[in-house]
């Protein structure tokens, strides 16, 4: 039997089923209606025809639809019922498995209990023991650890102190190593001009000797007529007047050597009293942090107004703490005196202040001309990549800051933002510093002080390491 549909449409008021050799079909609605209007089954028409069609009917299309949809729901619905019982059940061995063991309790006496437990405590005790000594021991080498580190910390802040102590006297002693200097040049300026009168003296000495050969030569000549004598005599006087000025000029170059001889000797005088106190300043740097020295913190020489004083200052100082009773007749006169002491100290406070003043005006110009020198070089050693320009803002904050030293993390949160690297090339720069020995990068801890909560107790101290990047100064010592 010939099961294909065929490509005809569907007729629009019904539809029709040949089959081989007999047709059946759907009428329409208004076919299928009785007289009064009332809906009758569907009629089945038989069609003799020799075309095989299948022309379905518009009214069975939604009640397919919907039975399709009631048998899915139904699949889904039988689905979902099957997977729960299967969940249900996936126990059901397990408790099979269970349920099948016979379980046998028996009683058990103290007696034995007790043997157990002093069974599993002799096996256990040694372990034990064993086990605390060991932790003793490491508690002993932590704590001869923390004795040893609390040692090289007191070690590394003796030598900070120490180190900011240098830096102190080397800032001190600018003024002292400019004066050397100063000396060194003008001792090397008249060791010249001794030189060049040593050759001056020489050089007249060989013209006095010449002049004196020929006078004996005049002398040894008296066989000569008498034409010649009158020369003879005037050349005698001439060598003889040449002879005085030549020793008057000799005495005048003895006297001036002398003098310069003096003058030299009073200068390297100068110069080996400035070396002895920089050996002192450099030997001694504690010295400059004494509150008791009378020369103050700076190396403070009295001069002769202030040494006449000095005893009484002393003497003051001690008075001044401890109670003092002073008659109420000799109150002028105590006054008095102390009045020209303090007089007198301000005096040459006010003296040393001035001249403090002039050498720190020299050295903030010299320092300027030197940074302005050190910009100028870096931008033209380094003229790539913004290198130049940041190395100099970077030994400028280095020289500006109070201890020629800035923590690396603000120097990368104010200045320059980790974000721009590639921008300003930083780490490069002081990579650069390091490796010509100009600055160096140092781990120091810092220590929190502690802050009281609301119950009165203190919090516990906490560190922090912090990353310092500084000017790196020669340690005289080594």
């Amino acid at each position: 039997m010939d099961r294909r549909f065929s490509s005809a449409p569907f007729a629009a008021r019904g539809g029709a089923y040949t089959g081989q050799g007999f047709g059946f079909g759907f009428g329409s609605a208004q076919e299928s209606t009785y007289a009064d209007g009332v809906a009758s089954t569907p009629s089945i028409r038989y069609l003799n025809s020799s075309r095989k069609t299948l022309l379905p009917s518009n009214l069975g299309l939604p009640s397919l639809r919907r039975c399709v949809a009631s048998l899915e729901t139904s699949t889904r619905l039988l689905k979902s019922v099957v997977t729960r019982l299967d969940e249900a059940t996936s126990g059901y061995p397990r408790l099979k498995t269970i349920t099948s063991h016979t379980k046998n309790f028996e009683l058990v006496s103290e007696q034995d209990i007790a043997s157990a437990q002093m069974e599993v405590a002799r096996k256990v005790e040694p372990r034990l023991f064993e086990l605390t000594m060991k932790a003793s021991d490491m508690i002993t080498d932590l704590e001869e650890e923390e004795i040893k580190l609390t040692e090289l910390v007191r070690i590394e802040s003796d030598k900070q102190k120490q180190r900011l102590q240098r830096q102190k006297a080397a800032r001190s002693g600018l003024s002292n190593i400019k004066k050397l200097q100063s000396l060194t040049s003008r001792k090397e300026e008249l060791s010249k001009s001794a030189t060049e009168l040593d050759e001056v003296i020489e050089e007249k000495r060989r013209e006095f000797h010449a002049l004196l050969e020929k006078a004996n030569n005049n002398n040894s000549n008296n066989s000569r007529s008498s034409q010649f004598g009158s020369a003879n005599k005037r050349l005698r006087k001439n060598t003889n007047h040449e002879s005085k000025e030549l020793h008057q000029k000799e005495e005048d170059r003895k006297k001036e050597v002398a003098r310069r001889n003096q003058e030299l000797t009073r200068i390297r005088q100068k110069i080996e009293d400035k070396r002895e106190s920089i050996r002192q300043l450099r030997s001694k740097p504690e010295s400059f942090n004494i509150p008791n020295n009378p020369g103050g913190q700076d190396g403070f020489n009295p001069t002769v107004p202030w040494a006449m004083y000095s005893d009484h200052h002393n003497s003051l100082g001690q008075v001044l703490q401890t109670d003092l009773w002073v008659d109420s007749r000799d109150t002028r006169i105590y006054e008095d005196a102390f009045a020209r002491v303090t007089a007198s100290y301000l005096r040459e406070l006010d003296s040393r202040q001035t001249k403090t003043d002039k050498e720190l005006n020299e050295l903030t110009r010299d320092k300027s001309m030197k940074l302005s020198q050190m910009r100028n070089l870096c931008k033209q050693l380094f003229p790539e990549e913004n290198i130049g320009q940041t190395m100099v803002r970077v030994l400028e904050l280095l020289v500006e800051s109070p201890m020629s030293e800035i923590y690396y993390k603000e120097l990368t949160q104010d200045e320059f933002p980790a974000e721009e690297e590639r921008r300003h090339n930083l780490g490069r720069v002081v990579a650069i510093l390091k490796q010509v020995g100009v600055v160096e990068l140092v781990l120091e801890t810092q220590e929190e002080t502690n802050d009281e909560d609301e119950h009165g107790g203190e919090e516990p101290r906490r560190t922090e390491d912090q990353l310092i990047l500084r000017i790196k100064f020669e340690d005289s010592s080594t």
